[in-house]
């Protein structure tokens, strides 16, 4: 017996054309739904070959995974990158060797990476040859720039003597013993640069401050070697020195430890957020935002630049003091408690980000 017609007129719109009206058979109206499944995995595999068909931008490690938060700033970095401006983003580990590196650098581009970005100078001896082979890929290096470089290679570079300026004001500001030094890594150009600066904005907050000779870890790990680091706080302590920046990196912790009770005396950490680290010794630090400068370096990339160097500072937000940022209150940060002291570090961060303060 064949099945009554049904009409689907009676839960209509009231303005159903006369078309949609026509009688039909129930077990025909949802024929469509033996498609769906089809219809998905064809979106699906739309989807995919559509990921698979954005440029690729791949950051390329001078050593496997660790703990060294530069590094780490790199992945994020190329990984924020590729969100805002539709990429496919991937990290390469390299074998902590010449040959890893260069192995790791030549699978970047026969991936066919558009944008490779590498931090660490043990890239600034192999990368221009790389670079000259492989002239359809655009090359990003970090703080390292190469003298003549092929015309693919951007370096970045940060305005670090910015933040240094403004911790050598706090540090001045903040001493009561009226004598303050900083511990760095390794005596370079750079990091001579920071520590200049650094005794410029003391100098300039309180010209009558007494500056420790700068003491460097140098030796074969210098930004990891914390027991060479607590040697050099215990001999600044031991000259009456009661802020001391440390800007050492992994040594840091090292400069922490020799800050005892006993001792009052406080550090200024470097890199990111040492507060939390070391609670109640670190009155604050000089960040690093290697994330933030990539993403900004993509983006001039994107959209056209073939700049030989990006320069990115205060105003940038690629480097900052943490007590100066938008998470201060979270950061534990001892100079938090010197509201004074904290008000004139953001007036002398925004001369500088203005232009009115020369550091000079």
């Amino acid at each position: 017996m064949p099945l009554a017609p049904h009409t689907s007129c009676a839960y209509a719109r009231p303005a159903i054309s006369k078309l949609e009206c026509q009688p039909h058979h129930k077990p025909h109206t949802r024929w469509w739904l033996w498609l769906l499944p089809l219809a998905l995995l064809l979106a699906s595999a739309s989807a995919i070959t559509s990921a698979a068909d954005l440029p690729k931008i791949i950051y390329v490690r001078p050593v496997p995974n660790n703990d060294d938060v530069l590094l780490q700033q790199g992945t994020s970095g190329v990984n924020n990158a590729a969100k805002i401006y539709r990429m496919q983003a991937s990290t390469l580990e390299s074998v902590a060797t010449r040959a890893g590196r260069q192995q790791q650098l030549d699978n970047a581009v026969r991936q066919g990476a558009k944008i490779v970005v590498l931090i660490g100078i043990e890239f600034k001896e192999i990368l221009d040859n790389t670079a000259r082979q492989a002239p359809q890929t655009r090359f990003l290096i970090l703080e390292h720039c190469l003298a003549n470089a092929a015309p693919n290679v951007t370096c970045i570079t940060f305005r670090e003597n910015e933040a240094s300026y403004l911790a050598g004001m706090q540090a001045a500001l903040a001493s009561s013993a009226g004598k303050i030094g900083m511990i760095g890594a390794v005596n370079t150009p750079l990091r001579l640069q920071n520590s200049e600066a650094f005794m410029a904005g003391a100098r300039a907050a309180k010209p009558g401050i007494s500056i420790h000779e700068t003491m460097w870890v140098e030796g074969a790990q210098p930004f990891n070697d914390p027991q060479r680091a607590e040697m050099l706080t215990k001999t600044m302590l031991g000259d009456g020195v009661d802020v001391i920046w440390a800007a050492a990196a992994a040594s840091n912790s090292g400069v922490f430890k020799a800050l005892t009770p006993q001792s009052r005396a406080k550090a200024i950490g470097s890199g990111v957020n040492q507060c939390i680290q070391a609670a109640g010794r670190v009155l604050d630090n000089v960040e690093v935002h290697a994330d933030t400068a990539i993403v900004m370096a993509v983006g001039l990339l994107v959209n056209g630049s073939t700049a030989p160097r990006f320069d990115f500072g205060l105003k940038e937000g690629a480097v900052s003091l943490t007590a100066l940022g938008l998470d201060a209150a979270y950061s534990e940060c001892e100079i938090l408690r010197q509201r004074p002291l904290l008000l004139k570090l953001r007036e002398a961060n925004k001369a500088i980000v203005s232009g009115t303060l020369k550091m000079d």
